[in-house]
């Protein structure tokens, strides 16, 4: 396997596509909509997804997709996958979050194929959490010392997971910070609003600092801005956040819109004036890595406000595209809320510099080429080992 490898990485990349197995734990929760996105956006890759079970199927109508047995998520073996690798087609590993790396690698190590992993916030924190030994999350903790020791290359969806990964003893040189990005097209720059509305965009979970939001909007109301709030999304805290809208007064300004689909939010972001994302690390140690939903707003001319945390820092540059504070600091938020509710050229100006930003860093086309040259490094570097 390795010696075919070193023969499709001679000369030019290859005159066939590179033939990659892509790891998902399912595919696909409308969560991890990125996925998908980079798939539409290979250009010399031939991709087969490998997963336990499907969602979607409309929405992601992604054709090459194995579908592990119902025992494959206790075993970590899957006998449809074995009979799909048992013809050396393919040329590397690649899985999406940790989880489905410690059942890629498996895979991997019988085949003698390099493994990538793209680790996107949850999975890392995971590791060091007494969260790990719960039976959802087991056979990832029991994986996971030979994931680490095995990945060829760690991609990692912020500067702060590489550090956090590096702390648990993998070296510099297996990992690198890659970043998601976002299809450009989809979003229409719009710089100025007739009616302000704000918008929160995310699942209703802890991490994602929702009350801290609801009370950012309230403070900036309180400095005399009027405004819509709008939020985009299900989860467990829906009747808290609806009690505690109530509580501070601005229940009848705030709408909880529930889930929408792709094409409803980025028609939403483009009559947003301002993006909040008051992300926070969860108790659990859960958090954000690189927040898509802050790149798309930034893309169709909602200037975001972000803290800092995770990777919202590299997709906002305080000041000059947006505003950062610092986590659980609703009244900074607030603040800066109100001045950009309260003075429309300069957030047009952000909103314009917000724009440049994702075209010169987060264009979705130029990063997934990034990866198809990153694919091409690593099965160039595994050919040279098996020469050694």
């Amino acid at each position: 396997m390795a010696m075919r490898c070193a023969i499709a990485s001679a000369g030019m990349a290859s005159s066939r596509p590179r033939r990659v197995a892509l790891f998902c734990t399912n595919f696909l929760p409308t969560s991890q909509v990125f996925v998908y996105e980079q798939l539409r956006q290979y250009r010399r890759s031939e991709v087969e997804v490998f997963a336990w079970r499907r969602f979607h199927r409309e929405r992601f109508p992604f054709p090459r997709v194995h579908l592990a047995e119902p025992s494959y998520v206790v075993r970590g073996r899957s006998r449809r996958f074995s009979r799909a690798f048992r013809d050396g087609r393919f040329d590397l590993v690649h899985a999406h979050f940790g989880p489905a790396g410690a059942y890629a690698r498996r895979f991997a190590a019988q085949h003698d194929l390099p493994l990538l992993v793209t680790f996107h916030g949850y999975d890392v924190p995971l590791l060091s959490s007494p969260r790990r030994f719960l039976p959802l999350h087991l056979p990832y903790a029991l994986g996971s010392p030979a994931l680490l020791r095995e990945l060829r290359l760690g991609l990692c969806a912020s500067a702060e997971l590489l550090q956090m990964l590096r702390g648990l003893g993998v070296s510099e040189d297996r990992l690198r910070v890659h970043h998601l990005g976002i299809d450009l097209d989809r979003f229409r720059f719009v710089a100025t609003h007739p009616a302000p509305l704000v918008t929160m965009v995310g699942r209703l979970v802890e991490k994602k600092g929702f009350d801290d939001g609801l009370r950012a909007f309230a403070h900036a109301r309180q400095l005399g801005q009027v405004a819509r709030l709008a939020i985009v999304g299900e989860g467990e805290r829906l009747a808290s956040l609806q009690s505690l809208a109530r509580a501070l007064g601005i229940a009848a300004q705030v709408s909880f819109l529930g889930s929408r689909s792709n094409e409803q939010v980025a028609e939403l972001l483009g009559q947003t004036s301002v993006l909040l994302a008051p992300s926070v690390v969860a108790r659990d140690g859960n958090r954000e890595s690189g927040l898509i939903v802050v790149k798309e707003a930034a893309a169709a001319g909602a200037v975001p406000i972000g803290t800092r945390h995770g990777g919202i820092p590299d997709s906002i540059e305080h000041g000059v595209t947006g505003f950062l504070v610092a986590e659980h600091d609703h009244r900074s938020m607030g603040e800066h809320l109100a001045r950009l509710l309260g003075d429309e050229a300069s957030r047009a100006q952000l909103a314009r510099a917000a724009r440049a930003k994702m075209e010169r860093e987060f264009d979705n086309r130029r990063l997934v080429a990034e990866l198809e040259d990153i694919y091409d490094e690593v099965c160039e570097s595994w050919a040279r080992r098996a020469t050694r």
